[in-house]
């Protein structure tokens, strides 16, 4: 995964393909007006940098679990305001230092307005003993452990919004069936009916038991375990989105609940 996850971050860096170009564009684009309505104005470097995301630390990360979410959303400048003391902005940074300054985002956004979700979620895991949380779920992420045991993914890595479906299959192709392949995770964990359509259009998963739930609505599917065989051989979850308006719309009860059944159920036939 080393070697992979160099090549996909160099990639991303400087994408091939014509439509990823695009994508990028734009989203350096939109980064560069936020950082300028913040009163910043970093080089072209940081611009290109802010443009994506990547959590992995191929030196020191060793994760079971994939989360995989569509995109990294567009940037604001309260990120900026929050990665301040990392002055991503300034200077040179290698490309270990970028996916440390990109773990400031997933931290804040897990222990910020997801912090709810997150309590619970990872709650659920340890209670299963997949994961031990030790003194508490926030230290949990924020002293990083908890990318020792999950790989953070986005099936389009760039920070715009209305890619549409070409563009998933070219991030797919490009990016996320070789991060899949690579990291072999024991259980990959899509989050919203955008990441899971995108992973079954490329995947072709199947519940795991018989269910008469509607692959194509996600109230429906939430909690219900899958199996795929390509790119490897591996179990899928596909859960709602975890953001405000579907957490508690849900509510959080039968959220949880279902996952944890989709656990127990993953621990009996894995």
């Amino acid at each position: 995964m080393k070697e992979t996850a160099r090549r996909l971050l160099k990639q991303m860096d400087n994408p091939d393909d014509p439509e990823l170009r695009r994508l990028q564009s734009d989203a350096k684009e939109h980064v560069e007006e936020v950082a300028h309505a913040a009163g910043l104005f970093p080089d072209k470097h940081a611009i290109r940098r802010l443009s994506y995301t990547y959590y992995y630390d191929w030196e020191t990360d060793d994760p079971d679990f994939m989360l995989l979410v569509q995109d990294p959303g567009n940037l604001h400048k309260r990120h900026l305001e929050e990665l301040q003391p990392e002055n991503p902005l300034e200077g040179g940074c290698t490309r270990r230092e970028q996916v440390h300054i990109y773990r400031q985002f997933a931290k804040s956004w897990l222990t910020g307005r997801n912090a709810d979700f997150s309590e619970q979620f990872f709650g659920t895991f340890d209670d299963h003993g997949l994961i031990n949380l030790g003194a508490g779920w926030k230290g949990y992420i924020t002293t990083e452990r908890m990318f020792q045991d999950v790989y953070l993914g986005d099936v389009v890595k760039y920070r715009v919004d209305g890619f549409g479906r070409s563009a998933e299959r070219k991030s797919y192709a490009k990016f996320l069936e070789e991060e899949i392949e690579a990291l072999d995770p024991d259980l990959l964990i899509t989050f919203g009916s955008n990441a899971w359509d995108a992973l079954r259009r490329e995947t072709g998963p199947s519940a795991v038991r018989n269910s008469a739930a509607s692959p194509g609505k996600m109230l429906d599917i939430h909690g219900t375990l899958h199996s795929i065989s390509d790119p490897i051989d591996t179990f899928v979850l596909p859960l709602s989105h975890m953001s405000g308006q579907v957490w508690w719309r849900f509510p959080p009860s039968d959220y949880i609940g279902r996952l944890d059944s989709a656990l127990q159920l993953w621990g009996e036939v894995r």
